[in-house]
């Protein structure tokens, strides 16, 4: 049947249902347990002859002879409903019949019991429709199988694939035990502006926006780095935070213009001590994939021994762009790479003892980059001087240099407590942990292209 046909024929049970004085749209639901609740306590509620009220969307309709039976999930399971003819009475078994589609809502009243089969299955003594839905579920098999459309509407796939809404599930429950580790380390989790006068703490293109009130330019963050560092000048010790950056580049499997990450920063400790701390984070989050201890690798190491360059001998801003093609989807163990050329990032420290390698690792694993970490540099004068040659940078053409901050800088000048910080993609985390193919399987929401329909 049409799309349009099926939605105009749900129309009329739902002005039947007006006309007949029921509310296909009740404020409130007497639900007294969870489906997974009725289940788990299946035995003693039978023994006791208690009578539950459990709600959910009807998932299947089956009719025999003079009874029905549904399959009504809500968040926590599915199960099912028998509805007798002579037990719900014949009048509200007809309505039953007429009104109620899959997809809709509802409210049972009953006993549990198990069928001959030996399924457990609620027996109906009364019902009532919580939401009449208008439209379709797709079919299971065949009706929602294009990825665009399965992202597009995050909704229906959260319906159709229960494994999906576990992935998110797991997603939270990720980043639940990331923010509880960083805690019991004694960091303070902090939060810092969406909305910037000057954008900053990595090098991409952001977003733009005005602000009418102030007749101001405003950008949405890159990064938090910047206002992070800020707080240990101002007495904080380890902070960190929670956050959705906006680049305006473009997308793939491991890019979203908008995207979740998390920072932080720990006063008096060098990047050797970040190294550990996401050995112990990584294990504790997986404790079968990851072990102690991962390979250390210098990039200069792995530049020569796998690509065949010297670090020294390459204009910086190829570097990256042969790394990635030659060497980055190699790195399937984790791995700690370290040292780079103090050209590709502005706000690390300098190695002891030299003028061009940084105190910055990454971590490697799966052939994805999950995490960057520097020892970040605390000298002013040095620090505006790497800001104005990226603002160099900007003047030839680099559009994703790093802008001078002189608010920053003289926020360093009362005196930054040499520090460590890290960022982690949290998006390209999960997916690795999920074992998903695409950040956009861990995102619940993904930018897409217009849809041309």
């Amino acid at each position: 049947m049409p799309l349009d046909d099926i939605k105009a024929s749900r129309l009329e049970k739902l002005k039947k249902l007006r006309q007949a004085g029921t509310d296909p749209y009740p404020a409130k639901s007497w639900r007294t347990h969870a489906i997974k609740q009725a289940l788990e306590g299946f035995d003693d509620f039978v023994a006791n002859k208690d009578r539950l009220v459990l709600v959910g969307r009807v998932m299947a309709k089956r009719e025999h002879g003079g009874s029905t039976f549904f399959d009504i999930e809500d968040g926590s399971g599915r199960i099912q409903v028998l509805f007798k003819k002579d037990i719900v009475g014949e009048r509200e078994y007809q309505v039953l019949g007429e009104t109620v589609d899959i997809g809709d809502f509802v409210e049972v009243f009953g006993l549990l019991f198990k069928t001959q089969r030996g399924e457990r299955t609620l027996e109906a003594e009364k019902y009532r429709l919580l939401s009449k839905s208008l439209l379709p579920l797709p079919e299971k098999w065949h009706g929602l199988q294009d990825v665009e459309e399965r992202y597009r509407k995050r909704y229906l796939d959260m319906i159709m694939n229960p494994e999906v809404r576990e992935k998110f599930i797991k997603r939270a429950q990720i980043i639940q035990t990331l923010r509880d580790f960083l805690i019991e380390h004694q960091f303070l989790e902090v939060q810092t502006p969406t909305l910037q006068p000057l954008y900053g703490g990595a090098s991409a293109r952001p977003f733009k926006t005005h602000m009418y009130a102030l007749d101001m330019d405003l950008f949405l963050r890159i990064a938090p780095e910047l206002y992070l560092k800020r707080l240990l000048v101002g007495g904080f010790e380890r902070v960190f935070e929670f956050t959705t950056n906006f680049r305006n580049e473009g997308m793939d499997r491991e890019h979203n213009p908008e995207f979740s990450a998390v920072e932080w920063y720990a006063a008096y400790k060098d990047y050797n001590w970040s190294m550990e701390l996401i050995e112990d984070l990584m294990v504790t989050l997986d404790p079968v994939r990851f072990k102690k201890p991962f390979k250390r690798l210098t990039y200069a190491e792995l530049m020569q021994d796998r690509a065949g360059v010297d670090v020294h001998d390459v204009d910086p801003a190829k570097l990256d762009e042969v790394f990635k093609e030659k060497i980055r989807g190699s790195l399937i163990d984790p791995t700690f790479v370290y040292e780079f050329p103090k050209s590709m990032f502005p706000l690390a420290k300098l190695k002891d003892g030299s003028d061009d390698t940084v105190e910055v690792f990454q971590f490697y694993t799966g052939g994805l980059e999950l995490v960057k970490a520097f020892t970040e540099l605390n000298d002013p004068g040095d620090q505006r001087e790497r800001l104005a040659s990226q603002e160099n940078m900007r003047a030839k053409g680099d559009e994703e240099a790093q802008r001078m901050d002189d608010d920053y800088i003289e926020a360093m000048e009362y005196g930054m407590p040499p520090n460590s910080g890290v960022g982690i993609g949290l998006d390209r985390l999960i997916a690795l942990l999920t074992d998903s193919h695409s950040i956009r399987e861990v995102i619940l929401f993904p930018l897409m292209k217009p849809n041309k329909d």
